[in-house]
């Protein structure tokens, strides 16, 4: 018997029962301030220590056959808004005041030519470097203009994956990346560090941009995006040399299951939608359609990869609530739909990715089944499974461990699991990324040194790269245990 492994810490106090899933739900942990000295690296941190961000291999969808690019100054003039110029060499880009032109209404102008991401960024940036002077007829400085010409399309500027396969990044919630993206970008980039897992759709169902696919429009899941424009966060990242992973939670979405009902798990008396557990139906095809249209329109925003979450059936849900496949028969449905997701990525260059329960690893049959999350079955058509084997998440006294959670190797044991079930079913190609833990929760020794093992043990146990997972996007401790590389520089 096992815990599951799942993306959920609940209330101090509330017990995890053995083998069972009350819910799997992302939520804000507060987390404490690690200490501010980095751990000392072992000798053997080598293959942890992420290197310089790898250039693409081969022509990964990036435009390896693209035209050469204009110089700068030719890009900028094609790209001026009314009333730019450019001016001297190196170019600097000045605008003509209009009567009545206010420093927003300039900064909305020129936002896309610039480094800077948001609209009151830019506007208080021109602001200060005008001195504040606003005069109809004068001419003004546009500061941050991009220092390269942009790619014709998002497709161009896709990095792919490394020539190595080996990503090593933090996740980032829509809310999270609408306050801190580049700076978080930055700090990866400063250690080195490759990749950013963003959400596409909240686990709860809002999509956190302005998407076109029609059923999030009708359902009003894009009421309130959390940015503007998905292909500009990507960009940001791509220059940062960061690889963006775009996640997409498939089959937990209590807003489309409320909205939309016709896509919920069904009553096995009635069949009628039982739209109150939240979750969709994974043989539901439109529900499945809905996932693919994500996919599409975020291979369309430049994403290096498409990962798939919550890509299983609910486990604490019965038979006798709502009618699901015989539980031997899940993973075949799952493996047919990451099928149909593949059959979109491969085309367009972009790899695909699954987020696994860590039981799907080291657990019995009977769960594995439930889920529908056979590794050996449903991994054969993704290039990643990332298994979450976050080690507060086992039950004390697994493997002889009074508290789990102060096990980083925890992470090894998941990671060797995981590749040993593709080796039992003879799925080669396919690589294991682990999630990490980096919360607190159930974990006393949580700290930076506590991060840098879970990744040491990863990678040591065949692993290729990491994540971190903090659900509130709290990774003091990470920064603290990844040190800045004096090579590797933010933009």
């Amino acid at each position: 018997m096992v815990t599951w492994s799942c993306r959920t810490w609940p209330l101090v106090g509330l017990a995890i029962l053995v083998g069972t899933v009350a819910g799997c739900d992302r939520k804000k942990n507060p987390q404490p301030t690690p200490p501010a000295s980095a751990p000392t690296a072992p000798a053997t941190s080598a293959s942890v220590t992420a290197a310089e961000p790898d250039l693409p291999a081969g022509d990964a969808g990036a435009g390896a056959s693209a035209k050469p690019k204009p110089d700068l100054t030719t890009w900028l003039r094609a790209n001026l808004p009314a009333g730019g110029s450019v001016e001297g060499s190196p170019p600097v880009v000045m605008h003509t005041v209009g009567a009545g032109e206010t420093f927003a209404a300039i900064a909305a102008k020129y936002l896309a030519i610039t480094d800077v991401l948001k609209v009151g960024d830019l506007e208080l940036r021109i602001n200060r470097k005008n001195a504040g002077k606003l005069i109809a007829g004068s001419k003004i400085e546009i500061p941050d203009v991009v220092r390269e010409p942009l790619p014709a399309t998002p497709i161009e500027g896709r990095l792919g994956w490394p020539a190595d396969s080996s990503l090593r990044g933090v996740f980032m919630a829509g809310w999270c990346a609408a306050k801190n993206w580049v700076e978080t970008l930055d700090k990866l980039a400063e250690r080195g560090m490759n990749a950013v897992v963003l959400d596409s759709k909240d686990y709860m169902g809002p999509v956190t941009y302005p998407s076109k696919v029609q059923l999030a429009n009708d359902i009003k899941a894009t009421a309130k995006p959390d940015f503007p424009d998905l292909a500009r966060e990507i960009r940001f990242a791509h220059q940062r040399g960061i690889h963006v992973i775009l996640r997409i939670p498939c089959f937990h979405d209590p807003w489309a299951a409320k909205r939309a009902p016709r896509l919920s798990l069904k009553s096995p008396v009635t069949g009628a939608p039982v739209s109150n557990f939240g979750w969709l139906d994974p043989t539901n095809v439109e529900a499945q359609d809905y996932a693919i249209a994500l996919a599409k329109e975020g291979i369309e925003a430049g994403a290096d990869e498409i990962q798939l979450d919550y890509v299983r059936f609910p486990v604490h849900i019965t038979g006798a609530a709502a009618k699901m496949p015989a539980k031997k028969d899940r993973s075949a449905v799952i493996r047919d739909f990451v099928k149909r997701v593949h059959d979109v990525t491969k085309p367009a260059g972009v790899m695909l990715s699954l987020d696994l329960f860590g039981v799907a690893a080291t657990g019995e049959r009977d769960d594995i089944e439930s889920l529908g999350q056979d590794i050996a079955i449903v991994s054969g058509e993704a290039e990643a499974i990332s298994p979450m084997v976050y080690p507060s998440h086992y039950s004390r006294g697994y493997k002889g461990f009074k508290e789990p959670g102060n096990h980083p190797e925890i992470i090894g044991i998941g990671t060797k699991a995981a590749l040993e079930q593709l080796d039992k079913g003879g799925v080669k190609g396919t690589v294991v990324r682990s999630w990490l833990q980096a919360f607190p929760w159930r974990a006393p020794i949580y700290g930076p040194k506590y991060v840098f093992d879970q990744a040491q043990q990863a990678e040591t146990h065949g692993g290729k790269g990491w994540l971190m997972w903090s659900a509130n996007c709290d990774y003091r401790a990470v920064w603290a245990g990844f040190p800045k590389k004096a090579s590797a520089k933010a933009p």
